[in-house]
């Protein structure tokens, strides 16, 4: 938690002098519910309303420009220029009111002396007392047994002595605070002294402590805070959490507030079964830069016996309008540091970590980048030779002219790059691109025939015996892309719609080229998918150039609302169709013979507010099998509101549901769950199950979470549990983060 959220709201109260500036409520009452189902609800919705105020919200204006009115039911002027008010007696400038049972206004000293029932009153906030005064001149005034309520953040107390300092600084004697309703101080604040300056953003508490129902809890002899936004340096509250990985675990941190835009975070972080980790987060922000340096080391692993540690270094930097530059590095000490000691919670391993720089130049048609890049495999599976490269370094630039005669338009691609690995063939490698194209487009119909030419060299080094040292490729291509939009109105169920349908012929030629003896640095096969059918290679990378002789025959249909054109439903449907065979392989295997591809189709739906989905399939039509699968839906009726349901299929691989869910079951109460399961292996990946309390002023969130650690070879429990003191602090574990990764769109309960 942030440090500047350990405000001991308490400090809110000093706002309070007389003359203060022009304040309006905003955003102060969130009591009833807002139209809008997916309106966030206000912190503060399970409430009973805040009393009723003889006061108008409307007033407003700066006090120290508006003329101060008086009145009362008697008034009585003595010969030393003094105005006595009896009965309703009241004071008022701009949107702050004074009412008492007697007012003395001193015109000759600028002060008003206020006597029985006091109440002070601008649009956030309402004191009461038995007598005070005030100074208006000098800005400062004194209230003696006073009781507060400060609306915005929902917050009531008292305080023997008020004492408003100058404009923004206020004392307060043996002070209470809580968020909690009148009659039910579940917890509350009390310290002997408070002061506060909203100038600086900070306050000071001398003999704090927190009660839990009116027990003492905590005690601090001397504490200093941020009453706002602004950062504060100073020991943060504690997380803790359990899971069978490390046994229980507790952070402490600290939170150093160096500059504006400097700022240090050191956090002891003790591991139960492994030890006393420290880690250490500097953060810095410039105009032009933006970056964090993250060290985390435990010296000695109690399980494993090792000195372990991870360095991570991400800097963004930007020098001008066309250069920026960025660092992205990150390094662990051995293969298994994710798995045992990474704060990540997801579900997906971590095959590689990345370390890589680069400076980019862009203009409006060109762009130059020079990136050095290397990884750290973590994944033990992963044999060496199977590795990524380290690229050091690759230079790339990119063009597209701005220069259009007749319509035509002209692409270029390079990229110059060395490929670096211990025992095996490495190389330097040019590749180039330059394309034109002459595109055509109507209302109904867009048609793109475009030409270029694919050469890549080569010059290797540790190659076999026998084996050349430079190799070269040219591919010239040649396609063309033409697209149809027809429409119509329709109705289904009595809702209008416009359907489109959109017909789409790719035509790809690709020159064949011998590749068996280009070695493979960064090129695989992609995923086959519905935009597989319009892309110019068939592989990742550019060790490898399909030949191809095919046609892509694809249709989309999209239904649209024609009130405001949000697209309701799409979905397409597409297939290749092969005139030769593609004789160039991944592996340099036996040439694929077969005169079309799969079946490849994709759907997205939002059919209301409500109800949404996605859906892509791949569908071998030779054995009328489905190769892969993936579909989603969604029920979100409203704010914190939320289903899902998931299921994903790759043949003889996976076939795995994902159900979660956000529910409220009252205003106060939320259940939590996620059930991922794998059917094939009748396996549990995932299993999340939490519950959520939130009354008026505190809130409870505890989850128990079982899953297959990112090794995939054991399972990790992991027991989870979060206090919030409304307006107060957050004690216990970072649960949010978890429950994003969990549950698709959740959001957690708002703040204010």
């Amino acid at each position: 938690m942030d440090i500047r959220h350990l405000t001991l709201l308490i400090g809110l109260l000093g706002t309070s002098a007389l003359c203060r500036g022009e304040q309006t409520l905003s955003s102060a009452y969130h009591y009833s519910s807002s139209s809008d189902a997916y309106a966030p609800t206000s912190a503060w919705a399970v409430c009973p309303p805040l009393p009723d105020r003889d006061y108008d919200l409307s007033i407003t204006g700066p006090a120290d420009q508006a003329p101060t009115h008086l009145s009362g039911n008697m008034a009585e002027r003595t010969g030393d220029g003094r105005l006595k008010l009896f009965g309703d007696a009241e004071a008022q400038r701009g949107a702050q009111r004074l009412r008492a049972s007697r007012l003395i206004y001193d015109e000759t000293l600028g002060t008003v002396e206020a006597d029985g029932d006091v109440v002070y009153d601008e649009p956030t906030l309402n004191i009461t007392g038995t007598d005070g005064k005030f100074w208006l001149d000098q800005d400062r005034g004194e209230l003696f047994a006073t009781r507060f309520w400060f609306y915005a953040r929902h917050g009531r107390g008292e305080a023997k002595k008020a004492y408003l300092l100058k404009p923004g600084v206020s004392r307060f004697k043996k002070v209470m605070y809580t968020t909690c309703p009148q009659g039910s101080n579940t917890w509350s604040l009390r310290s002997t002294k408070v002061e506060l300056d909203q100038n600086t953003g900070t306050g000071t508490a001398r003999n704090a402590r927190l009660n839990i129902k009116d027990v003492p809890v905590f005690y601090m002899p001397y504490i200093s805070f941020p009453i706002d936004d602004r950062r504060k340096t100073g020991f943060l509250l504690p997380v803790f959490g359990s899971s069978d990985n490390s046994g229980f675990e507790l952070k402490t941190p600290f939170y150093w507030n160096i500059a504006p835009n400097y700022d240090f975070m050191l956090t002891p972080r003790f591991l139960q079964d492994r030890g006393t980790q420290l880690n250490s987060e500097f953060r810095f922000l410039q105009p032009w830069q933006d970056g964090l340096v993250r060290f985390e080391y435990l010296n000695n692993d109690e399980i494993t016996d090792q000195r372990r540690s991870r360095f991570i270094l991400r800097d963004d930097m930007r020098f001008s309008r066309n250069l920026s530059a960025y660092i992205d590095y990150d390094r662990v000490s051995d293969k298994d540091y994710i798995t045992d000691l990474g704060d990540s919670l997801s579900l997906a391993s971590i095959t590689y970590l990345q370390q890589s720089a680069g400076v980019e130049y862009t203009t409006d048609w060109w762009q130059l980048g020079l990136q050095a890049d290397d990884f750290q495999t973590v994944d033990r599976t992963i044999a060496e030779q199977n590795q990524p490269y380290q690229l050091l370094p690759r230079l790339t630039f990119e063009a597209v002219s701005p220069l259009t005669p007749a319509g035509i338009a002209s692409h270029f691609t390079t990229e110059l790059v060395r490929f670096d690995a211990s025992s095996r063939v490495t190389a330097e490698r040019a590749d180039l691109s330059p394309s034109l194209s002459w595109p055509y487009r109507s209302s109904a119909l867009d048609s793109t025939p475009r030409v270029g030419l694919r050469y890549t060299a080569y010059d290797l080094h540790n190659q076999a015996a026998g084996q050349p040292s430079t190799l070269t490729r040219s591919t010239p291509f040649f396609s063309l892309d033409n697209r149809l939009y027809l429409e119509r109105g329709m109705s289904i169920f009595g809702q209008a719609y416009t359907q489109t349908l959109e017909p789409r012929l790719f035509y790809l030629y690709v020159k064949g080229q011998k590749q068996d003896d280009i070695p493979l640095f960064d090129t695989s096969v992609p995923t086959f998918s519905y935009r597989e059918l319009f892309e110019d290679n068939r592989f990742n990378g550019a060790d490898r150039m399909g030949d191809a002789n095919q046609a892509a025959l694809a249709v989309t249909t999209r239904f649209i609302d024609p009130d405001t054109g949000a697209e309701r439903l799409r979905a397409s449907v597409g297939q290749l169709f092969y005139f030769a065979n593609r004789n160039v392989t991944l592996n340099n295997t036996a040439p694929q013979t077969n005169g079309e591809s799969n079946v490849a189709g994709e759907l997205e739906m939002a059919l209301s507010r409500s109800w949404t989905g996605k859906a892509d399939l791949i569908w071998n039509p030779h054995d009328f099998t489905t190769e892969r699968a993936n579909a989603r839906i969604q029920y979100h009726p409203g704010f914190r509101k939320i289903a899902n349901l998931s299921y994903r299929y790759l043949r003889n691989e996976q076939s795995q549901i994902d159900a979660s869910i956000l529910w409220p079951l009252s205003p106060s109460w939320h259940i939590i769950g996620r059930y991922y399961y794998d059917l094939d292996e009748s396996k549990r990946l995932e299993t999340l199950a939490g519950i959520e309390y939130d009354s008026c002023c505190w809130g409870l969130r505890f989850i128990a979470r079982d899953y297959v650690d990112s090794s995939g070879s054991s399972n990790n429990r992991v027991y989870m549990a979060q206090i919030v003191l409304k307006g107060l602090a957050t004690f216990g574990s970072k649960i949010e983060s978890v429950l994003e990764d969990g549950i698709l769109g959740y959001t957690e309960r708002p703040k204010d």
